[in-house]
């Protein structure tokens, strides 16, 4: 049952919402002290995030079969590290910032675990601040003239392969920071229209009860006005005769 605070254009919409939005929305619907469950979208999104690794890791498999300098031990071993980059997708929502700096030294060594890198850094730009962003893109940025420079690619020269792999890491940190922004407008949105609705609240019950303190001072100016009323009254009557008057005598003057 959606809260008070849920904005009423999510309510019938909660599964197309990400989980970690949801929790940041409507704070109350998530269980206590526990991770909020994943939504529709987010088993959807993982499910395509974890296909997109795996496809990745599949061309890098076909490179490496091509790849003449890539003894056969090596290319099974890259292999398995890459099957095993690929089923920690999974983990991204969970953590985001170990997922991203572990698979670091392992895209570094494997070719087939650079999809699920570049997924770690992306989801890594969505859902920690530009600190934590800025940290390991800079160090993946880094490593992409030694990786080149160590397992060159057969297809693309060393400087075009070097100046790709370093704007797909600033288009997939930039594509997150922007997913980003757009998750605190919403939030700051959010956080404006409830302290709207504060503010509302809290100017009715001011006029509320300037309009009881108007009712109290008049209801007090009546009664004033009618216990003077009485005083003047019980002050007139103080001077009247307490007896009342007998018959008058009529008398002769001599």
């Amino acid at each position: 049952m959606p809260t008070a605070q849920t904005p009423a254009l999510f309510t019938g919409r909660r599964w197309f919402i990400p989980s970690a939005l949801l929790h940041e929305l409507d704070p109350d619907a998530g269980r206590p002290g526990r991770r909020p469950r994943r939504t529709a979208r987010d088993w959807v999104v993982d499910f395509a995030c974890f296909v997109v690794a795996v496809l990745l890791g599949m061309v890098a498999i076909e490179a490496l079969s091509r790849n003449p300098r890539v003894p056969d031990g090596l290319a099974v071993v890259d292999q398995v590290m890459g099957a095993l980059a690929c089923a920690a997708v999974w983990l991204r929502r969970r953590w985001p910032l170990g997922l991203a700096v572990a698979l670091t030294p392992v895209s570094f060594v494997s070719d087939t675990a650079g999809g699920a890198s570049v997924i770690a850094l992306f989801t890594l730009a969505v859902h920690r601040p530009f600190r934590y962003v800025a940290w390991v893109g800079g160090v993946n940025a880094a490593l992409v003239p030694l990786f080149y420079w160590l397992r060159p690619d057969v297809d693309m020269p060393y400087l075009v392969s070097v100046v790709f792999a370093v704007l797909l890491t600033v288009a997939i940190v930039g594509w997150g920071m922007f997913v980003r922004a757009k998750r605190q407008l919403m939030l700051s949105l959010r956080d404006r229209a409830r302290r709207a609705e504060t503010e509302a609240r809290l100017r009715a019950e001011q006029a509320q009860r300037l309009a009881r303190e108007a009712i109290a001072r008049e209801m007090h100016d009546v009664l004033a006005h009618r216990l003077t009323l009485l005083s003047v009254h019980a002050g007139a009557l103080e001077f009247r005769p307490r007896r009342a008057p007998g018959p008058r005598r009529h008398g002769r003057r001599a």
